[in-house]
């Protein structure tokens, strides 16, 4: 039986535990064995079909239900990492001492299977910690140093800015080693040549996994529900800023007699107090419906396909818009979100983050309305193209 171990799914995401589905779904069969590695294993009970482990990256205290004493563990576990773990995850031939100490078990899993999926998303980045070191990369490290095969997965690569060289080469050896590494946009081939040169023959174009849906049949445009669908993103100060723009734009549906949904996409207090925010900034009456989290992406995917209209934030937001073949105003806080805008042929649609402006957005909206029929049509063709190449690349990954 092949033994094959997916990791770097982040339980509390719901862009990730589409792509989770989606690869498990077309993985899971009788000749397979698959093992998931995620953040919060209590959040995928009640599967049968796979098995379910936590992560390489651990904390070195116990949980604690007390806020104070989870912030100060969480920041002596990371200091322990950047003083200790890190240097010896990056240096060549040492023996990992705190490695194997502190993740044992997963590098065993790592050691037992035949091959490992890092699962698609940005992960290898440093727009979250200098040198691309932190959590979901030091498990993507453990697998380039202790399994048989691993596959980086439908990844956004980058930007990437190195201080340490030693981190630098690491990088470009977790690149090189991969059996292959699938990328899903254009951006992620730039900073990839600058990070390893050209001429490697495994890296490929593929799509976001959460493509691969489009080869359902969506509800057509002109049976849906007089409904806009949004997503936000919280958690960010220049995303907190867009809220006044994004409030004034939903009352410019809301006066027009559509019903306004928000779909979760973070499995936190935070984000449902950000919709709220957003909610109260709005100043015309509407019907206001916040779609859970606590749903599966066939459910999450089926419910925007009843919406006319949506305004996506969130990365994975957008490709389920796009995917569903629903018209759509896409707000960029990355050039990976009008990379997907654009291959749908939608790039005028594509706001940046950062230059929000009412006006524009309601011409844009007035002209998404005008055009509608024909951006539906078009992005179900396009859907369909794109889920058969989504499938094809993970079956010639999983079959081999």
């Amino acid at each position: 039986m092949k033994n094959i171990l997916i990791i770097c799914q982040c339980a509390t995401n719901k862009g990730d535990r589409a792509i989770a589905e989606y690869l498990i779904s077309k993985i899971s069969n009788e000749n397979t064995s698959v093992t998931l590695s995620t953040t919060d294993p209590s959040l995928w009970s009640g599967r049968t079909d796979i098995n379910v482990i936590g992560t390489g990256y651990r904390s070195l205290f116990k949980p604690s239900r007390s806020k104070f004493i989870q912030k100060a563990c969480h920041e002596i576990t990371s200091l322990f990492y950047s003083l200790f773990v890190y240097p010896e995850l990056i240096k060549p031939n040492s023996k990992k001492y705190f490695c194997r100490k502190i993740s044992g078990e997963f590098i065993s899993k790592l050691k037992e299977a035949d091959t490992v999926i890092v699962t698609g998303g940005h992960h290898i980045t440093s727009i979250r910690n200098k040198n691309a070191l932190f959590a979901i990369t030091y498990d993507i490290g453990l697998a380039a140093v202790y399994s048989r095969r691993y596959i980086l997965w439908s990844q956004t690569i980058g930007p990437l800015e190195f201080t340490d060289n030693l981190a630098k080469t690491f990088f470009a050896d977790v690149i090189k080693k991969a059996e292959y590494v699938f990328i899903r946009d254009e951006n992620s081939k730039n900073c990839l040549k600058n990070l390893i040169g050209s001429g490697y023959n495994n890296i490929k174009k593929t799509y976001d996994s959460v493509f691969g849906f489009g080869s359902y049949d969506y509800t057509p445009w002109e049976q849906r529900k007089n409904k806009v669908g949004i997503s936000i993103f919280n958690g960010l100060k220049k995303a907190f800023d867009t809220y006044p723009a994004i409030a004034k734009l939903l009352d410019y549906y809301a006066l027009n007699g559509y019903d306004i949904e928000f779909f979760r996409m973070e499995h936190n207090d935070k984000e449902l107090q950000d919709i709220n925010h957003v909610i109260g900034l709005m100043t015309v009456k509407a019907n206001v419906i916040i779609y859970p989290f606590e749903t599966t992406a066939n459910e999450h995917l089926k419910e925007i396909s009843e919406c006319r209209y949506f305004i996506g934030y969130k990365t994975h937001s957008v490709i389920m818009a796009l995917t569903t073949a629903t018209p759509l105003i896409g707000i960029c806080y990355h050039s990976k979100t009008r990379d997907f805008m654009a291959d749908y042929g939608l790039s005028e649609y594509a706001v940046d983050d950062t230059a929000l402006d009412t006006e524009n957005l309601i011409r844009l909206a007035d002209k998404l309305s005008q055009n509608a029929d024909e951006i539906h049509l078009s992005m179900k063709n396009i859907s369909k193209a794109q889920a058969a190449a989504v499938e094809n690349d993970i079956r010639k990954v999983t079959d081999e």
